[in-house]
C-alpha cells in the first residue's frame, strides 16, 4: 500500500495536488481514498451525527485551564488560514511531499463553509456556497457533486482543538509566558490513530507492529489559540516500515474576507 495515498486523501484527495487529467480519473481518486464520498470523517462527525462543534461545546471543564481556555475561545473562530506541510514515506522510497495553504471560512447560519486552497504557490480548490472545482493541472473541473469541503479538508481548526483535547492527558504542559508548549514522545497507538485521523484519514488501518510518536501543540497564552502543530511518526507494520510527518501554522484568526469562486474557474 502506498503511504501517500491515504496521507494525501484529508487534503482534496491527492488528485487536487498530483493533477490528474481525466474528470473520470478524479471520481475515481474520490471513490478509493473516501470510500464513499457522502460520508463525512469520523472527526467531523461520529455514527450519531454529533458534529465537531458539538462535541467541543459538550467537553466538561478540564483541571487545565489552558486547555479550557482553547476549548472556549475556539467557539468564536470563524475564518483563518492554514499552512500545511504533510510528507510520507514507506521503507526507503522517495517521501511523498504535500505543501498546501488554506483560507477557510465557516458558512452562515449551518451553510458549508467556503475554501481557497493553494499548493506550490498555484491555485488548486475553489469551494463556496456547495460549489467546489479543483484545478487538475490543465482545466478547471466541477466536483460538486462528488465532493465538499467536508470531504477535502479535514485539518480544520475545529478539529485540531478536538484532537488536542482527546490526548491532553498524555502531554507535558510547559508555560514560555506568552507561550505554552504541550508535547509528548513515545508509543502510544491512541495518539497516532488520533493523527493520523486528523491528517491522513484511512492511513492507520493497516496493522502497525511498531510505533513512536513526536508531538508539539503551541499555544498562544494571550489569545487562547492554537498556533502550531508539529507532528512525527515513524515504525513498521505488515506492509514495511514508514515515517509520516504533519506541520500545521494557523493564522489570520478572524481575518479572512469573503471567498469567492473565480468567473474564469466556472467557465
Amino acid at each position: 500500500m502506498k503511504v501517500s495515498k491515504y496521507l494525501l486523501a484529508t487534503l482534496a484527495a491527492s488528485f487536487i495536488f498530483a493533477g490528474c487529467s481525466e474528470a473520470d480519473e478524479v471520481q475515481d481518486n474520490i471513490n478509493e481514498t473516501s470510500g464513499n464520498t457522502t460520508k463525512t470523517s469520523e472527526v467531523e462527525e461520529d455514527a450519531v451525527g454529533q458534529s465537531t462543534k458539538e462535541k467541543l461545546a459538550n467537553i466538561d471543564t478540564t483541571d487545565d485551564k489552558a486547555l479550557d481556555a482553547v476549548i472556549e475561545r475556539s467557539k468564536d473562530i470563524g475564518s483563518y488560514e492554514a499552512l500545511i506541510n504533510l510528507e510520507g514515506k514507506i521503507d526507503n522510497a522517495h517521501p511523498d511531499v504535500l505543501q498546501a495553504d488554506v483560507r477557510f471560512k465557516e458558512g452562515e447560519a449551518g451553510g458549508p463553509p467556503s475554501l481557497h486552497l493553494k499548493s506550490e504557490g498555484e491555485d488548486r480548490t475553489f469551494s463556496k456556497g456547495g460549489e467546489t472545482f479543483y484545478y487538475n493541472g490543465t482545466d478547471w473541473v466541477d466536483i460538486s457533486e462528488s465532493a465538499g469541503v467536508e470531504h477535502l479538508f479535514q485539518v480544520t481548526y475545529h478539529n485540531v482543538v478536538l484532537s488536542f483535547a482527546h490526548i491532553k492527558d498524555k502531554l507535558e504542559q510547559e508555560d514560555h509566558g506568552d507561550t505554552i508548549v504541550y508535547s509528548y514522545d513515545g508509543e502510544s497507538k491512541e495518539v497516532f490513530q488520533t493523527f493520523k485521523q486528523l491528517f491522513a484519514d484511512d492511513f492507520g488501518n493497516i496493522n502497525i507492529s511498531t510505533i513512536e510518536n513526536s508531538l508539539e501543540i503551541e499555544v498562544d497564552a494571550d489569545e487562547n489559540l492554537i498556533k502550531d502543530i508539529d507532528y512525527q511518526a515513524e515504525g513498521k507494520s505488515e506492509n514495511g516500515s514508514f515515517e509520516l510527518t504533519g506541520d500545521v501554522e494557523f493564522e489570520s484568526f478572524n481575518s479572512i474576507g469573503e471567498i469567492e469562486i473565480p468567473e474564469e474557474v466556472r467557465q
